[in-house]
């Protein structure tokens, strides 16, 4: 087990901060339509998980301008803006594994259209990179309750970040006081790690705000026994349209 580090402040963000890799027009294409083209998974009769899309940029901006979103989020502007939304949707070609899978997915509500409810993020890093968020996500407040994040984060972990990257060992924080968030990533294993050596701060909004850290780790048999998240049967008349 690696050993806790000595307390810090943590400068993360949310959505990530990348610097996007230099790729030429035609590269750059073939990645985005791949990326595009990922299909989605059906959680629910009507909710799907899937890409972004250039067109989410308005419900990106109207949700982390939420407060009840935004409280509980390390890192997007604030107030967010229409440029802040297009800049974090333009990287999501420098967001892929190798095999062409997104690392960051939309929730979709098709009974509204297909519009984008929330978000949740996996990590391709290193085992040996444990300082940051493997996971990270949110949900927009009348889709609480429902069950739909601990479902995704636990198809997540195993097909992308266990099956196809490989990793074994995770980290996440949630900040003291969200028990929604803790108990979530609880319901697929990850534990609280308490003691001296494990605080974590922010500072956001000019408060110090402090961090609960979360630990997971798996071996291959772990991965192997994962309980598989099946596919819902979509609504027909959603299929039609």
């Amino acid at each position: 087990m690696t050993e806790p580090t000595t307390p810090t402040t943590i400068e993360a963000a949310y959505p990530d901060e990348h610097t996007p890799a230099k790729r030429t027009p035609e590269e750059h294409a073939r990645l985005l339509a791949q990326h595009n083209s990922y299909p989605p998974f059906w959680l629910t009769p009507t909710i799907t998980l899937g890409p972004w899309f250039p067109s989410d940029r308005e419900t990106l901006v109207e949700y982390l301008n939420d407060v009840r979103v935004h409280s509980y989020l390390c890192g997007p502007p604030f107030p967010y803006t229409l440029q802040d939304a297009d800049t974090w949707l333009g990287m999501k070609v420098d967001r892929m594994t190798e095999k062409g899978t997104p690392l960051d997915f939309c929730f979709r509500d098709m009974a509204r259209g297909g519009k984008a409810i929330g978000s949740i993020a996996v990590s391709n890093q290193s085992d040996d990179v444990l300082t940051g968020d493997d996971t990270g996500y949110w949900l927009a407040p009348e889709y609480h309750g429902q069950g739909l994040m601990s479902k995704a984060l636990r198809l997540l972990l195993h097909r992308v970040s266990m099956v196809e990257v490989g990793k074994r060992k995770f980290n996440a924080h949630a900040f003291h006081g969200n028990y929604a968030s803790r108990r979530i990533m609880e319901k697929v294993g990850f534990v609280v790690q308490e003691g001296e050596g494990w605080e974590r701060k922010i500072v956001k909004n000019g408060k110090e705000i402090s961090m609960w850290v979360l630990r997971l780790y798996v071996t291959d048999e772990d991965v192997e026994k994962w309980e598989d998240v099946q596919e819902a049967e979509p609504l027909p008349s959603l299929l039609l349209k």
